[in-house]
């Protein structure tokens, strides 16, 4: 069989227009699409493939490094350049459906005698269990009320008018933000009775008043998981008794008055259980730790803008965690 090499295919000198950017020769019939010249050179793929092994297999920069054909030097700067460009989109984990729990918390970190503070906020469905995170924000400074608050403003009007209740630490002006939000606040539990822990030791048997502190720390748990409120009453009625005594020292004596001025705000999760309050926020707790040994690991936060970018990469990766209530309820399908 003969073939004809010659060049007889049509060159398409003569063509029209067939439809918006596509072409038609008036000879042949063959159509093609007509595409501008753009200037420049291309533009590089940015793949996640090292922000993953960073942010969810643990690896270092320099563990990457030895298992690819790039140097350190290199690979740093390609994972900053890639973090960067991650950190610019906007933040794509939906938030969920139907009333919303707000949880907060915030971490600070100090750098060459500069102090800034990182704000977590959380989100979870009173009917769910997961809390989904929002972009975490960076302010100078300490954690202070007027910070606290710029930060809730920024959570879009339509998600902020679904929320019902606030879990969070003692800060100062928690419950006045609760309170002009009209939201439920339930006071972090973990917090009280760390402080306790710290006070009420065992290992402190040569303090003064050390029974009426093992005392006074045992009332305390069982206040804080005691779901009747008529054991509840029996209980504030011991504590408040304990805290009265004359060798209480004032220390001491200054958490109870707290304790008991604010007992409706540590108990909210008991007192409003169609919410379904965690009563800590060890779901923040937790991934705060998970980031603090992701900073020592990686040692790349030099700037307040790598420490912002390396949580919010962080938390891109991870974006939900487990928060259960304190009462766990059968939810209706």
């Amino acid at each position: 069989m003969k073939h004809n090499t010659t060049n007889e295919a049509c060159k398409h000198a003569q063509f029209i227009k067939y439809g918006g950017r596509r072409r038609q020769c008036v000879h042949c019939y063959a159509t093609w699409r007509f595409r501008t010249k753009k200037r420049g050179p291309k533009a590089a793929k940015r793949r996640t493939a090292n922000l993953q092994r960073t942010f969810v297999e643990q690896f270092t920069i320099a563990q990457q490094a030895r298992r690819s054909s790039i140097g350190a030097k290199g690979l740093a700067k390609r994972h900053a350049q890639s973090l960067a460009i991650l950190c610019k989109r906007p933040w794509s984990h939906a938030i969920p459906r139907g009333a919303l729990i707000l949880v907060m918390d915030a971490m600070w970190f100090r750098k060459n005698d500069a102090l800034n503070t990182v704000y977590l906020l959380g989100l979870r469905a009173v009917r769910g269990d997961d809390l989904h995170f929002l972009r975490p924000i960076l302010r100078p400074g300490h954690e202070s009320q007027k910070r606290w608050r710029e930060v809730i403003d920024e959570i879009p009007f339509s998600t902020r008018k679904r929320i019902s209740a606030i879990v969070s630490d003692s800060f100062s002006g928690a419950g006045g933000i609760a309170k002009e939000q009209r939201w439920i606040f339930q006071r972090c539990q973990a917090h009280l009775l760390l402080r306790l822990e710290t006070i009420c030791g065992d290992n402190k048997r040569t303090v003064s008043f050390w029974k009426g502190r093992q005392e006074l720390k045992r009332l305390a748990y069982a206040l804080m998981n005691a779901p009747s409120e008529t054991v509840a009453t029996k209980l504030t009625d011991e504590f408040a008794r304990l805290g009265e005594q004359r060798e209480c020292p004032a220390r001491l004596r200054q958490i109870v008055t707290e304790t008991l001025r604010y007992l409706h705000e540590f108990r909210a999760c008991y007192l409003h259980p169609e919410l379904r309050l965690p009563a800590t926020t060890n779901a923040l707790e937790n991934t705060n730790g998970r980031v603090r040994s992701l900073l020592n690991r990686s040692r790349g936060c030099r700037t307040p803008e790598s420490l912002i970018r390396w949580i919010t990469g962080f938390l891109y990766f991870h974006p939900t965690v487990k928060c259960r209530p304190k009462l766990p309820t059968k939810l209706k399908r």
